[in-house]
């Protein structure tokens, strides 16, 4: 996948997981989860659960808190399963 498919895929994950996302064409690969989308912490664990099951994968917890933009995300998808991207 490219980083604009990944990057479509994690929104697919948020708007169906938060009614309160604002409208895709508004949101960038690096808003802020926290100050950019309004999400908060429980939020980011929803989301990664929803990443994990999206992309067939497993995510450490502890780093994902680590992670504050989608663009983080992305990175980080990368890093735990490279074989599913391409650059």
């Amino acid at each position: 996948m490219t980083e604009n498919e990944l990057f479509n895929r994690i929104l697919d994950v948020m708007e169906a997981r938060f009614d309160n996302m604002p409208p895709r064409d508004s949101v960038t690969i690096d808003d802020n989860f926290a100050e950019d989308l309004d999400l908060e912490s429980l939020d980011l664990v929803d989301l990664i659960m929803g990443v994990e099951t999206a992309f067939d994968i497993k995510l450490d917890m502890a780093d994902a808190k680590n992670t504050k933009t989608i663009r983080d995300l992305i990175n980080f998808i990368r890093e735990v399963k490279p074989e599913l991207c391409v650059q």
